[in-house]
């Protein structure tokens, strides 16, 4: 036991508390100018403004109001835990903003993104230290992880930093288990890294198993096939402990389109997009570039997280170390690591071989990179000079790149400083990048003279920090973006502008203008555009039947109106611009003799000047003219406001039906037309209900006219519901109807749905790919649709029953506990450092464990103390 208290009379030296006050108080120095610009609120640009501020709000007001099943203001629809685990749900930051009165949740997020990147400096700090034997050199190793281009680049995704702020844990609990027998720290942090975020965890579990097998070989780890297995069984339990949050995960996303993503041919092994593997590499020896914006290689890859630089020291610690140290597994594993991201289907792995190319496992290799350089700056007599020649000569290339010449417009002129997007930021970057590669030149030969080198190596990485941050943050959010300083205003207290507001008995939906998807979120009004990755796939599919792309987001054009009525949208929400036509609805009419020549899409976007459907700006067009209906009422100081006459309200009655394969010969606006004619039945639907539905005699030469939408319109007012109340676990609809129908609503279909009418229960029909239907009889009908998370109930019994297993595997680790041998290690050091090594005091912090290795360490060490201290 005397090595053990040893090691904790070691371990509480240890400043956690400044490591952590280091890391915040750097963030929050960029973040100030900000939030005084932002009136308290913190706000960026891009997926940040648009979906991280809006998601939080509306998070906070349904835990807030126990409304974890259905969400009504998330798209159609969607399972709000399914939906949100993905972003926030598992996050402790996020619980934490639950606890603050509502008021203060948007102003605290700035905070928590500090107090984030402080987390991540401390937990990385943790891990570096275990490895770096110089606390300062460590230090600046963890400012290294937490302020990389890619937590630069992913403040942008704020939750991306709920994951790389507790990441280091999962090292630190396997190197615990293995060397000092703690048991049951792994299966928690495990647990708590799988609820966070399961799309990064599937990338851990690779990344793990990678680290595992080259640390296994390594004399200061301790394995054995005994500890391997408890260490198997510590990850399924910790897996399981997070089954409540998986679970409805699974069921929400199996299903998804973008999950279904696989790669074939050449693509397995060379990336469609020839700029992949150059980008990398440009990200590691410059600044990264900002999101959505790649300044030196146009991509497609603009929203991928590719970002690896290292304030100030750039490669150069990595390249050195790994030139000296060709044998230890840090080498080792990156050169794996490497190899993994230059292959499509090995950079697959870390996201459940899916096809679809992101970088977003980079933070693990980039702790391991962290290490190698604070090792680096921390070890005796390394020469910087070969890995700083290297990094010349990669900027080199860059710069010859920059200066290719480019053909333009005609394919006759040439241009040459054409290929980067933004020469003078292009530059700016370069120049930072040759600055750092002199100052890191210039502190390294401190520590060859002899001189204290440590603290100015340290500081000297906060400033470039700042710069770093400041330098991206303040080029997206000012240059690209302009001011967007009124956002609260704009967003979040246009609440108490709305023209009319939802309740329990009065559902609707409206639509914004481009740019708005999910100001609504804060407004508590469901929206019929969103902009979400992930919701019920059913949407997914029901948007691909009618040939509109729906990604990440839900915008059907708004040449597509039909579907304003389908979805029960009320209001349409404009937003004032400077360059907006057609205000307040007042413009010359088009002639009915005229309107009747605009028979489809083609020819609409013809008459409004446009030639592209995703490019029909609302601001450009006369919505009276573009949304049949639709009238001004009403304005505020940032948005027009139009009534939509032939609103539907939920729940229509539907005596006709299409096929699907008819439906698929329609061109869009035709199918469009026809969702409002009939439902669209598979085949064996139609046998089901050939009693009491017609087909509907629609064709693919007949084209669907504005007046007969209009008619339908009126038709369908006639046969909707005479009552619609919603919560978040279902709604009811009352409705009269003169024969059996099919009643319909607008609601994504769900395997957590289930139905009755008037008491009994009802099949509900899967209809118009992927809405839901149901069958009710002639006379007053009482429809019930009730909501169940699908696999919440399961999740939770994994979860308890995972959390006894562990209390029993820990009950049994320490009935049957042997006399194992106690390493009492916190550190495993195998290198002599030319700082904190000399005091032959602190030499017991350096290894403690029986290889040959730590001898031969112990021996080095000792004596060039002692030389030291002779001279």
């Amino acid at each position: 036991m005397e090595k053990t208290d040893n090691w904790l009379s070691k371990r509480s030296k240890e400043r956690y508390g400044l490591v952590f006050l280091l890391g915040f108080a750097i963030m929050m120095i960029t973040l100030i100018p900000l939030i005084i610009r932002g009136n308290g609120i913190f706000v960026y640009y891009g997926d940040y403004n648009a979906q991280q501020i809006p998601f939080y709000n509306l998070a906070n007001d349904a835990v807030r109001g126990g409304q974890f099943g259905w969400n009504w203001y998330t798209d159609l629809g969607t399972g709000f835990i399914s939906s949100y685990s993905f972003y926030l749900l598992g996050s402790p930051f996020f619980w934490l903003t639950v606890l603050l009165p509502r008021w203060a949740v948007t102003y605290s997020m700035p905070v928590l993104l500090a107090v984030k990147h402080g987390l991540a400096t401390l937990t990385s700090y943790v891990y570096i230290r275990r490895f770096v034997r110089g606390k300062t050199t460590a230090l600046t190793g963890a400012l290294l992880y937490a302020f990389s281009g890619f937590q630069i680049y992913n403040i942008f995704f704020n939750h991306f930093h709920d994951v790389t702020a507790f990441f280091p844990l999962m090292l630190i609990a396997m190197e615990e288990n293995i060397n000092n027998h703690r048991k049951g720290v792994f299966a928690v942090t495990v647990a708590l890294m799988a609820a966070i975020n399961y799309y990064f965890f599937c990338g851990q579990v690779v990344f793990l198993i990678l680290y595992y097998l080259f640390r296994m070989k390594c004399p200061d780890f301790h394995t054995s096939w005994k500890k391997f297995f408890g260490l198997c069984i510590e990850a399924i339990i910790g897996t399981a402990i997070a089954g409540i949050i998986l679970v409805p995960s699974f069921f929400g996303v199996i299903n998804n389109p973008r999950v279904d993503s696989k790669m074939y041919d050449t693509e397995i092994l060379l990336y469609d997009d020839r700029v992949t593997i150059l980008k990398v590499i440009q990200t590691f020896f410059m600044p990264s570039d900002p999101p959505a914006y790649p300044i030196l290689f146009d991509t497609e890859s603009k929203w991928t997280s590719i970002g690896g630089y290292f304030p100030l020291l750039g490669m150069l610690g990595v390249i050195t170390f790994m030139r000296t140290h060709r044998k230890h597994w840090a080498t080792r594993l990156s050169y794996c690591l490497i190899i993994f991201a230059f292959v499509p289907v090995l950079n697959s792995l870390f996201q459940a071989a899916n096809s679809y190319y992101y970088a977003r496992w980079f933070y693990m290799p980039i702790l391991i990179f962290a290490m190698m350089t604070a090792r680096t700056i921390d070890e005796e007599g390394i020469n910087i000079k070969p890995a700083i020649i290297f990094s010349l000569v990669v900027l080199a290339a860059f710069i010859v790149q920059s200066l290719m010449p480019s053909k333009i417009i005609d394919d006759e002129t040439v241009v040459l400083f054409s290929v980067p997007n933004d020469l003078g930021y292009f530059f700016i970057t370069v120049a930072i990048a040759l600055f750092s590669l002199l100052i890191a030149g210039y502190l390294f030969d401190m520590k060859k003279r002899g001189k204290p080198y440590e603290k100015a190596m340290l500081w000297t990485t906060a400033v470039f920090v700042i710069g770093l941050v400041c330098n991206t943050m303040y080029y997206g959010t000012f240059y690209k973006n302009g001011s967007d300083s009124n956002y609260d205003e704009h967003a979040i207290n246009a609440a108490d502008n709305v023209y009319e507001n939802v309740s329990e008995n009065n559902f609707f939906r409206i639509e914004i203008s481009k740019g708005c998807d999910n100001y609504p979120m804060f407004w508590k009004l469901p929206n019929i555009r969103a902009f979400h990755s992930v919701v019920e796939p059913s949407i997914i599919e029901f948007y691909n039947s009618i040939d509109i792309k729906r990604g990440e987001s839900s915008r059907p054009s708004i040449s597509q109106y039909p579907l304003r009525a389908l979805f029960s949208t009320k209001y349409y929400y404009r937003e004032k611009k400077s360059n907006m036509k057609f205000a307040s609805g007042v413009a010359e009419a088009v002639s009915s003799t005229e309107r009747a020549r605009i028979k489809n899409t083609e020819l609409l976007m013809e008459k409004l000047g446009i030639s592209d459907e995703d490019a029909i700006d609302p601001n450009m067009v006369n919505i009276t003219e573009a949304l049949p209906g639709f009238e001004y009422v009403s304005e505020n100081e940032y948005y027009e406001i139009y009534e939509n006459k032939l609103y539907i309200p939920m729940g229509i009655a539907y005596d006709k039906y299409i096929s699907e394969d008819k439906a698929s010969e329609l061109e869009p606006l035709q199918r469009e037309g026809a969702l409002m004619k009939a439902l669209v039945l598979s085949d064996e639907q139609i046998d089901r209900y050939s009693d009491i539905l017609t087909e509907s005699p629609v064709t693919a030469d007949k084209e669907f006219e504005e007046e007969e939408y209009i008619e339908l319109c009126k038709e369908k007012q006639e046969k909707a519901s005479k009552s619609f109340r919603f919560d978040s676990y279902g709604f009811e609809s009352e409705i009269e109807l003169d024969k059996p129908q099919l009643v319909f609503f607008s609601v994504p279909y769900s395997s957590g749905w289930s139905a009755e009418v008037n008491g009994k229960p009802a099949d509900i029909e899967k209809v118009d790919s992927g809405l839901m239907a149901v069958k009710a009889e002639s006379g007053n009908n009482t429809i019930v649709f009730r909501y169940e998370t699908p696999g919440l109930k399961y999740g939770f019994i994994i979860s308890v029953s995972a959390l006894a297993a562990l209390v029993l595997y820990l009950l049994i680790c320490r009935r049957f506990r042997g006399k194992e041998k106690e390493y009492g290690t916190a550190h495993t050091y195998d290198y002599v450092s030319q700082g904190d090594a000399i005091a032959t005091e602190d030499f017991y912090d350096i290894v403690i464990n029986d290889s040959s290795k730590a001898s031969e360490t112990e021996k080095a060490t000792k004596e060039k103390a002692e030389n030291k201290t002779s001279k």
